[in-house]
Formats: C-alpha cells, structure tokens, sequence
C-alpha cells in the first residue's frame, strides 16, 4: 500500500513530466461570494461621439461571456469582455437585456436603460475608429500598420497610450510603426482629435506581441471583479508556452495577492475602486505581460464604481472640453458624489460635482492622477488612478515624451514576507530656483514600484540642501531610509523587512512624486529582481547629471553636458538622422546647432537582449564658431557627452533654468535643469549649499 506521502511524490513526478494535464481549479460561488451584475444601467449614449461602455459583473467562477440585445443601432459588442462600441446612430431610449454565464451560473438583467442624445448640436457623425483589434506583431520583427476614422470632418492628430515598447504612433498620419521590444497583450488606448467638430474620441484595443519563437500568450483577458471584505477568487491562463509557467502581478488591490505557480489571485479586497493591473507569466524563455483593470465595489451589497474605461489624451494648447463632456465620474451612488483629485495638469480642472475634465493643458507630460469620490448617503469611497498623457500639438504617443529621471542601480527583493527590499538610486531634473525647489517642509516625497509606495510626508526629511534624509524610527517595520541631495540632483532610497506584492521577472512600473512634480518610468525587472539600464528601460528617459556654463565674452563660451539617454524606439541611421541640440530660455533660443553632417553611428545586437544598441558620434567639426568639440552616445549604457565652443552665450540670470532639447532622427527628447553661477560668467547644475 502506498502512503499518502508516497502518492504526493508521484503525482508530482507525473506533473513535472506533463503525463497529468492540469485543469484550472474552480471556486464555488460560497467561496467567493455571488456572481452577480454590477451593471444596473448603461452610460448615455450620444450620436455626436463614439460608445464605449462595459458589462460588469463581480464574483464569476470562470470566464464570462455575455449576451446583449436591443442595442441602439450602430452599436455593438464583444461576448466575451462585454465591451460596448460604435457609434449609436438613432437618437432614442432603449432598453436592453443581457445575459451573463460564468461556466457555472447564468445570470439575466432586462430592460436596463440606454439614452442616446443628439449632444453636439444636430447630432453630427464624429470620428469613429475603424478597428476594433490591432494587427499581432512580433518581437523583434519590423511592424507597421495605420489608423483610420470615418464620419469625422479632420483634420485630425492621433494620440495613444499603452503601446507595446518599440512600436510608436506618427500622430499626424496615424501609423503605428516600429519593431516590438516586449512580448505580451498591450491593451492600447488609442485617442483621435477632430479639429473640425472639436471632437476628441478615445478606444481600447489588444495588440498581441508575440515572442520570437513561439506562440506564447496569455488567453486570459480580463479580470474578475470583486467587493471590499468578500473572498475573492479568479485565476490566470496562457497558452503556447514551453514548460511550467510561473505567474506575477503588478496594481493589485490591497487585500489580494496571486500564486506564482498556480496564477490562481485570492484574499479580501479591502480597498474600493477600479486598479490597473499588469500581469505576467514566465515560461522556459520567455515573459510575457497584458494590462487590464480590475474593478472592486465597497460591499457585497454595493453597486458603486467608476465609470471608466479609458480617456482621450490631451494635446498643449487644445481645449479638452467636448460635447458630451468627459467625465470621470462613479455610476449608481445612492446620494448626491463629491469628486476631487490630485496631480491634474497645469491648465485643466476637475468639477467636484460632475466629475468632468476641462481646461487647456500647458506642459507636456505624463502625469500620474489620483481621483477620490465619495458618496454623500452611505460614505462609500472610491479611488483611481491614472497616468493621464499630455501631448505635443502634432500628437504621437505617451513614448515620446520624455521622463527626466534616470534609475542608475535598483533592485527588488519579493516574495519572503517580512524580508522583501527595494533599493535603488537615481538622478531627476527639475527646476531648483530659490523660489519654486522643492522644500521638505511644506512638500511631500512618494516612491512606488507597481502598487508598493514609500511615503515621506511634509516635515519628515532632515537636514540640508546638500543631503536631506529621512529614517524610519528604530524599531520601525520596514525599515525606510530616503536621502534627497538637491544639490546634485540625486536621489537614494532602501526599504527593508516588507512584504511586497510585486513579482518578478517583468516590467514594472515605477513611479516617483517630488513635490508637485511626477516621474513614470517603466521598468524591466530580471528573475534576480535586477534593474539594468539602460536596455531595460521600457520607456524613454533623459536627464541631464552634470553640466557647465562659461558665457564670458563673443567666441569665447562653451557648453559641457554630461546626459543619460534610454530610448526603447530609438534608431540612428549615419549622416541621414538629424543630429540637433537647442538651449532653451523658455521659447527664446540660447544656442542651436544642427550637426546631421557630422554624425556617425555604428550598430550591433546585444546578445543578452536581442535589442539592436547604437555608437554615435561625431566628427571635428570645422565651423569657426558654434562648434562642436565632442559628441558621443552609447545606447548599450544610456551615457552622452556633448561640449561645444566657441559661442556667444547669454544667461538670463544667476539661477537659471534652461530647456536642453536634442533631436534624434524624428525622436525630440527634452528636459529642464538649474545652472548655477558661480562666479562671473562660470554655470553649474551643482547647486550652492551646504
């Protein structure tokens, strides 16, 4: 006979040699509470904007598939995400019946309302994308498709946000172009603004990225939903993949954690709101990743979420109001909500009331955004956030834009409850004046990595612009240990003895909150918990580490810069791509030099990576005046060197804040940085202090 021990060790051995098939294990619904709709009514609808809107329900024991009737005209859905798009096309009321089934239960909802208004003014057409899914790519394979839209007037500029790393979006033709760094399912948002109705439209739409050499992918696409205090389950799948595959996960809500070997999540939320979530899985070669929300209401009797699937990006100095409005606003409160937020860009505004999104943004950027509701009858509170795009005005995409923080070491220990660690350091740019640096008494400090913050609120950091530090009192768990230097703009930070929920290997998002200032970077994690730039960074960064000014008299000045530069899109071609750099006192030009004639570049694949990394540099330059004395960038490590002579520089002030901005081919990167005088006509981004 054999023991119950000796039967575990067989069935082991028949796993690992794959003679047993694994079937997902599924949860009754007294385990994780009642599959039941969230979804009690549908967004209005407008004929003047394209639909999108999303079937919820919460507590399935399997993958849900819907069934929808009595849509409006012009409207349609996906079975199998309950995702409702198009562009309704008769002004009405309707009422809808659907149907949902988890496997194991089957659940009906009928005559939920729909409205479908003519806002806008006569019920014109407004643009509509004519996709509802993107062309699969390839790692490592060239790809290439474009975006159209019908009904719209033009012209229009493309946005989007999301994309798989080494594919970016030409915002004025709308070719999606490049070649795939990242294997996984990208869910891109993709936006369009239709300058001759003022129209601005946003959707989402899955990319699959497969690896070089195989078909793996994941075959879950969305998540389940929950509720604050009720168990919950759901579990992950993949297909195509070489051996055991391991699970990891990055945002989920507080309260949740996953099985790395079974990709089964469970827990109790204990937050409510709507979370973006990145996933990945690991087989024999490779790691894969999808982004997907996940919704949690406050109660098992609560219906309160966000309604939120998406928003278009903003453009500079484009107007973000629209008919109907853009709202981020909750559905099916019982009382009168109250909205706030915190981290909208300079020029927009969010309506406490209402929810909407208005205003003309400033500044460039990607901007991280905390949205709060709440509802005045029974208190329930909701959080979002979301990384909210900025645009330049001939649009693109969020990889474009350019973070001015550079991880130089990081590493992440997970996994060992009580023992997990997060160290790293960095080098940000930011504007140090007197009057506007940041200041550790009034101003807060936040580091993140996926869902994992370290917070050093207002008054905490010690000592002086040369080291600020703050340290978690003795005896404190974890222990925190932050040192901010102002005056060289570096920045250290280590947390230990924690438990951190983030997996590895995979790219994790790492997000950084100086004052009023945000920084978002995504980041490549190794199965050691390794950050290595530069090749790792999964979006572009740019700062400037050290740099000297000497503007003293006519053909005499010069420029030293010491950069950082991690472009996963970034390409150079000899004597073809320009090569250009501008010093900026706002608009008004410091210096420009074009020196496209004199770039050379040389090319080789990293054997590590299969990421194709650049030489780039320049030839004597045989210009009298505005010369460039050296130019030289290796991709491999993100490193650049850039000095010019022989100018005539004209610094607006004993602190002045600059632009920096270099061109790369099509690629614009650009960031700000303090110098300092130091003595007549001698500047320093080292600042004065002690």
């Amino acid at each position: 006979m054999r023991t119950r021990a000796g039967l575990k060790r067989l069935l082991r051995t028949a796993l690992a040699a794959g003679l047993i098939a694994v079937r997902p294990v599924i949860a009754g619904t007294a385990d994780n509470g009642t599959f039941r709709f969230l979804t009690l009514s549908l967004p209005d609808g407008s004929t003047n904007a394209e639909y999108v809107a999303r079937l919820l329900t919460a507590n399935a024991d399997g993958p849900v598939v819907f069934t929808i009737t009595g849509l409006a005209p012009g409207m349609d859905y996906d079975p199998a995400s309950g995702f409702i798009t198009g562009r309704p096309t008769v002004v009405g009321n309707y009422h809808v019946d659907i149907t949902a089934t988890d496997g194991i239960n089957t659940i009906t909802q009928n005559n939920v309302p729909l409205k479908v208004n003519a806002a806008g003014g006569g019920g014109n057409a407004g643009a509509t994308f004519n996709v509802n899914s993107l062309p699969n790519g390839t790692v490592g394979v060239a790809y290439s498709t474009i975006l159209t839209v019908t009904n719209g007037v033009g012209p229009y500029t493309f946005g989007a946000v999301d994309l798989p790393p080494g594919i970016t979006l030409n915002g004025r033709t709308g070719v999606l172009s490049g070649t795939p760094l990242t294997p996984g399912t990208f869910f891109c948002g993709l936006s369009v603004y239709d300058a001759g109705e003022n129209n601005k439209v946003v959707k989402v739409v899955p990319l699959l990225v497969e690896p070089a050499a195989s078909a793996f992918q994941f075959t879950t696409r969305f998540l389940n939903n929950g509720e604050v205090g009720t168990v919950y389950w759901d579990q992950w799948s993949t297909s195509g993949g070489t051996g055991p595959v391991g699970f990891g996960a990055s945002g989920l809500p507080p309260g949740l954690s996953v099985d790395p070997a079974a990709g089964v999540v469970s827990g109790s939320p204990t937050v409510a709101g709507t979370f973006s979530v990145t996933i990945s899985a690991t087989d024999n070669t490779d790691t894969i990743s999808t982004n997907l929300q996940m919704v949690i209401v406050p109660s098992s009797t609560s219906n309160l979420y966000w309604d939120f699937f998406g928003l278009p990006t903003g453009f500079v100095g484009i107007s973000y109001a629209r008919q109907p409005p853009i709202l981020v606003a909750a559905k099916n409160n019982t009382g009168s909500m109250t909205y706030s937020a915190v981290g909208i860009p300079a020029g927009m505004s969010y309506s406490t009331n209402s929810g909407e999104l208005t205003g003309t943004p400033i500044e460039v950027g990607e901007y991280p955004i905390t949205f709060t509701a709440r509802d005045g009858a029974t208190g329930e509170v909701l959080t979002l956030t979301v990384d909210f795009v900025v645009l330049p005005p001939y649009g693109g995409d969020a990889s474009s834009i350019s973070t001015n923080l550079w991880v130089t070491t990081e590493k992440l220990k997970t996994s060992v409850p009580a023992k997990d660690s997060w160290i790293g350091q960095g080098i940000w740019n930011a504007d140090r004046r007197t009057a506007t640096r940041f200041d550790p008494l009034t101003d807060a400090l936040r580091l993140q990595i996926g869902s994992y913050p370290i917070d050093v609120p207002p008054g905490s950091l010690k000592g002086t612009v040369k080291n600020y530090r703050y340290v978690s009192p003795r005896g404190h768990v974890p222990v925190v240990n932050v040192q901010l230097s102002l005056v060289k703009q570096t920045l250290k930070w280590a947390v230990k003895r924690d438990g951190i929920s983030e997996t590895v290997p995979g790219t994790l998002r790492h997000t950084t909150i100086i004052g009023g200032r945000g920084y978002l970077l995504d980041e490549a994690f190794n199965a050691q918990g390794v950050f290595k730039p530069a090749l790792a960074y999964r979006k572009t960064a740019f700062v400037v580490s050290k740099g000297a000014l000497k503007a003293v008299a006519a053909g005499k000045d010069s420029v030293t810069l010491s950069l950082y530069l991690a472009d996963p899109n970034f390409h150079y071609e000899s004597r073809v791509s320009t090569l250009r750099v501008r010093i900026l006192d706002g608009a008004n030009e410091i210096l420009s030099k074009d020196f496209t004639a004199l770039g050379t570049g040389t090319t080789r694949t990293d054997p590590k990576t299969g990421i194709a990394v650049y030489k780039v540099k320049a030839s004597k330059d045989p210009a009298n005046t505005d010369q460039l004395s050296q130019f030289v960038f290796l991709s491999s490590n993100g490193k650049m060197t850039l000095k010019l002579s022989r100018l005539r520089l004209v610094v607006p002030s004993t602190e002045a804040h600059l632009g920096v901005e270099l061109t790369i081919g099509d690629r614009i990167y650009y960031t700000a940085v303090t110098f300092f005088e130091k003595r007549v006509g001698s500047f320093t981004t080292t600042m004065p202090g002690r």
